[in-house]
């Protein structure tokens, strides 16, 4: 870290100020913005500490808070990202050089990605974006970014900002604010309904499925196996990240796992809920034991409804398998890659290499998708 921060930057009506380090941020007054601007668990200064504990590569903070007056209003977390393994494995796909470091809010393991303003200050994102492209060339930095920004007013805000766009995966996410669970399922059709109950008697005879904790080391080795299954190099969520994931997020960790007859967990989601979302960022099963993903229906409607039954608005289900996932009811979110740089010619290598990662990353189901890894 270094021993001063960078001097504040004005973007009327905002100062913005550049943090190399989460740790230099007020906990409470950070995640009480990306509480109230609708983020999720993947913006908390947790889950940013976790980064800085055991960063999945080489990466740099430098977080970005727009105050208006003495009030923080906006916040967005950023790396220079010198090494990623899944940032490498994009540009190899979009055939791209981006001829060193670039400057990433915030990162590609995240479901979310990207600014947060608090309603009423919906400018500090204009402001936060023109302090990302500062922040760029303050560090030499020749290409700047959004990691997986989701569809919506965000897409459009970069692309009206002259960002080149990649549509890379697709995240599956469910609405749970409803009465009852019975309301929950209310679309899908009596002969479906009663197909799904059969196939989690079968797995209950089988498996215990429970909103119950998996151990870090039992949360590793299931991730691992499931990463190696699917021929996903395991470095892109090392075993210190993930315990360090662990060990930060915990006041907002629910997991739900798959234990057999002898109280072995098989199977995991691997969840946390922040401010009435619940993303099950990722999933993980014993794949020498189970050669096929028998708990994994009745572990997906035990997730849903205990959402239903709790505070818990909506849930995340990740990314890939859409088929599966549209059949309990969620909705696909598109996820973008946006970048951009200075230079009017690598501006237009850019949308090209976009429109290339675009479309090698097409998978099935009419969605885009990385298939050749997990996650």
């Amino acid at each position: 870290m270094n021993l001063t921060e960078p001097a504040p930057k004005i973007l009327a009506p905002h100062r913005i100020e550049v943090r190399t380090s989460i740790r230099t941020v007020d906990a409470e007054r950070w995640n009480h913005v990306v509480a109230r601007a609708g983020g999720t668990v993947f913006h908390t200064w947790e889950w940013l500490a976790a980064f800085e504990d055991a960063p999945p590569g080489r990466f740099e903070p430098r977080h970005l808070l727009a105050y208006h007056g003495d009030d923080l209003v906006g916040v967005c977390p950023a790396y220079v990202v010198h090494e990623c393994p899944r940032l490498s494995y994009l540009t190899d796909l979009a055939q791209l050089d981006l001829g060193g470091p670039v400057l990433l809010a915030h990162s590609l393991a995240a479901l979310d990605g990207g600014p947060l303003a608090l309603p009423g200050h919906e400018d500090a994102l204009v402001s936060l974006l023109g302090a990302l492209e500062t922040t760029a060339g303050d560090e030499g930095v020749r290409t700047w970014g959004v990691a997986n920004a989701p569809a919506g007013d965000l897409g459009g805000l970069l692309l009206r900002h002259g960002y080149a766009t990649a549509h890379i995966t697709t995240s599956y996410r469910c609405s749970t604010d409803v009465p009852t669970v019975a309301d929950y399922w209310g679309f899908v059709p009596g002969r479906l309904r009663r197909k799904r109950e059969k196939e989690r008697r079968v797995s209950g005879r089988e498996f215990t499925v429970a909103e119950a904790p998996a151990d870090a080391g039992t949360l590793v080795r299931l991730l691992h196996s499931i990463l190696e299954n699917r021929g996903t190099p395991t470095d892109v969520l090392p075993e210190t990240f993930l315990h360090a994931v662990k060990a930060r997020l915990a006041p907002y960790e629910r997991m739900v796992t798959a234990a057999d007859a002898d109280g072995r967990t098989v199977a995991v989601f691997a969840g946390w809920q922040f401010a009435g979302k619940w993303s099950m960022w990722l999933a993980g099963l014993d794949t020498e034991r189970l050669s096929h993903f028998v708990p994994y229906r009745a572990m997906a409607a035990r997730l849903i409804e205990g959402a239903v039954a709790t505070e818990v608005g909506s849930i995340d289900l990740g990314r890939s398998n859409g088929v599966e996932k549209r059949k309990l009811g969620a909705h696909p979110v598109p996820l973008y890659l946006a970048l951009n740089t200075s230079d009017r010619a690598d501006r237009a290598a850019l949308h090209a290499a976009c429109r290339r990662l675009e479309e090698r990353c097409q998978g099935a189901d009419e969605q885009l998708d990385i298939v050749r890894r997990c996650c």
